[in-house]
């Protein structure tokens, strides 16, 4: 039974979840309204990949004023749902790494996992229930800070695995490299150029920051699904043990 709830944490809930971020981002992406940028001279009546930040789809309207109420409640509560999975997914990360019996390091890293864990889920939820059109300067900081935490909390989940004695160091140097990648980004965020009201932007810089932030999400995904089929993995081999024991 301990097993069945540590495996709905770490492989099954972050499946669907991740598979209902991404279905929701289609449909909030295919129900968006278009939007216009005057100072880049920019109007499109879809959704842009390059010159539209996801956030534009959780919008109460569109920066051109149209109302995007469908798309807001398909994209915010998907960021939700990715906040709360990650709460889960640590919580259930410590356990996992305690049941098995693995190394002191690996435990204790997996223990500082665990909080880490809850603070970067409350703020990637608080990108979903403070829209940007509502706040903007919460907004901005809900999913910057979102981001800074999960670099800590990456580098915590790849000392763990790292120092495992069950898990391939594969899955650790994998996610190291997400955190290199995540540390540019985080470069672009906090030190690159500023776009919101009342700054001043190009469309080459619009383009940088909306580019830069659907391919750490991208990267994200992925090194997610890497880490939930080496969990997978280690649950059959735990399994098949078990099996071969009785």
């Amino acid at each position: 039974m301990v097993h069945q709830k540590i495996s709905f944490g770490l492989v099954r809930f972050p499946i669907i979840s991740i598979s209902v971020f991404f279905i929701c981002f289609l449909l909030a992406a295919f129900l968006f309204p278009g939007s216009e940028i005057e100072r880049i001279n920019f109007k499109s009546e879809m959704y842009s990949l390059t010159h539209n930040f996801l956030s534009g789809l959780g919008g109460m309207k569109t920066s051109s004023g149209e109302i995007n109420t469908y798309s807001a409640i398909l994209f915010n509560g998907s960021l939700v749902l990715v906040g709360s999975t990650l709460v889960l997914f640590y919580i259930r990360f410590k356990e996992m790494f305690q049941t098995i019996g693995d190394s002191e390091k690996s435990i204790k890293f997996a223990s500082w996992s665990k909080p880490v864990g809850l603070v970067a889920g409350v703020l990637f939820a608080g990108v979903g229930f403070v829209p940007y059109d509502l706040h903007f300067a919460a907004h901005v900081f809900f999913a910057n800070y979102a981001f800074l935490v999960l670099f800590v909390l990456c580098v915590l989940h790849s000392l763990t695995v790292y120092h495992s004695n069950f898990m391939s160091n594969r899955y650790a140097l994998g996610y190291m490299l997400f955190c290199i990648v995540l540390l540019m980004y985080l470069y672009i965020i906090f030190l690159g150029p500023k776009i919101g009201p009342g700054t001043y932007f190009t469309e080459r810089e619009l383009m940088l920051q909306v580019i830069a932030q659907k391919s750490i999400v991208l990267s994200l995904i992925l090194s997610i699904l890497i880490q939930v089929y080496g969990f997978h993995c280690l649950f059959k081999t735990i399994s098949s043990s078990k099996k071969d024991k009785s």
